[in-house]
């Protein structure tokens, strides 16, 4: 693709106006309605003309690329024809774009469940252009079908290599260095079974249960082998000074 049709199609997308969720693609309609005015106008469709395209009655640019929108046999093979030129004249790749506008239009929905980016509208715009340059290779009643198709992947592989590339990043506010910032104090284990003991939620012996089989990893069953206690029992123990260990945390809003 050439640096002048990049720019042309990416102009649309650097506009604070364009808002995704009303009609996407509604600048490039706009861009063909003022071309379409006065002498612009007239000299476009003089130049369909001369192509020997079939213009389906259409008084104006804007007109005839609405018309090809129509899924109507005779619409469709009008279509089929003006995009054997599309890679001959900006203008045209132009009608082309706003006649598939409603297809592309759902190529954007369909790969963003409905919700398209202001990334995803663009990358689509920008892989039908670039297919629309290659469409006079095709034979007709296969290139609208390869633009669209050509958008899909295309747009798809693309949201794939971001999607493995992308790394997480965390917001930072502008005044994150004006002044210190305030954090809750965080309670240790050891701050809580100290409280808990203290209030005889649990026992001394309880929390050093938890705390050799929990924090320094050894096997309750080991410690029950030592203690000659049955596995089970000791495993109950220690459920119900956890669970009594939580209910107080919760209770006095403390946390690790």
């Amino acid at each position: 693709m050439t640096i002048l049709v990049c720019v042309l199609v990416n102009s649309y997308w650097s506009s604070g106006d364009m808002k995704p969720t009303s009609r996407p693609m509604s600048l490039l309609t706009h861009d063909l309605e003022v071309r379409s005015s006065g002498s612009s106008g007239r000299d476009l469709m003089e130049r369909l003309h001369t192509y020997c395209l079939e213009l389906l009655g259409t008084s104006g640019p804007l007109q005839f690329a609405k018309a090809l929108q129509i899924p109507e046999p005779e619409n469709r093979r009008a279509l089929e024809e003006l995009l054997e030129w599309t890679p001959l004249d900006n203008e045209f790749l132009l009608i082309a774009l706003v006649a598939l506008t409603p297809n592309l239009e759902g190529v954007a929905l369909r790969l963003s469940w409905g919700q398209p980016s202001h990334d995803t509208v663009a990358e689509v715009l920008l892989q039908a252009t670039d297919a629309l340059h290659w469409t006079n290779e095709l034979v007709e009643g296969e290139r609208a079908d390869f633009v669209l198709m050509h958008a899909l992947a295309k747009t798809r592989n693309e949201q794939r290599r971001v999607t493995r590339h992308n790394v997480t990043t965390t917001f930072i506010p502008d005044d994150f260095d004006t002044s210190e910032p305030k954090t809750e104090r965080s309670v240790t284990a050891f701050d809580i079974h100290t409280r808990a003991i203290a209030k005889r939620v649990i026992s001394k012996a309880d929390s050093l249960l938890i705390q050799i089989t929990r924090g320094e990893e050894i096997p309750l069953q080991v410690l029950a082998d030592e203690l000659g206690m049955s596995y089970d029992a000791l495993r109950m123990r220690r459920t119900r000074a956890e669970d009594a260990l939580r209910h107080y945390a919760r209770s006095k809003g403390l946390r690790r």
